[in-house]
């Protein structure tokens, strides 16, 4: 089924950073649909960090098995960290 970014970025926001809804039918929320858990996760993986994670546990916004997805899904997407010289041209040799 083909998904939409802007669910996928308002449920991301909803369910990690506001607390306004949930993965699925609990706390009086309705929950997402399926087919956006993995997307949501992914983009939350790119674009926030391991404190905002821990605050929506804590917060009881995710429970500790969507916390341990989301969180492998970040440390398998870390993008590698750049050398001084992929990250600065002038500190390339041959130049």
């Amino acid at each position: 089924m083909v998904t939409y970014d802007f669910l996928r970025n308002t449920y991301c926001r909803s369910i990690y950073v506001y607390g306004t809804d949930r993965f699925t039918q609990r706390d009086g929320f309705k929950g997402i649909r399926e087919e956006y858990r993995t997307p949501v996760q992914l983009y939350f993986a790119a674009t926030y960090g391991a404190e905002l994670l821990k605050e929506a546990l804590d917060k009881g916004w995710i429970n500790q098995k969507e916390y341990d997805e989301t969180r492998t899904i970040m440390q398998e997407t870390v993008p590698a960290q750049p050398t001084p010289s992929q990250s600065h041209p002038e500190h390339q040799t041959g130049r």
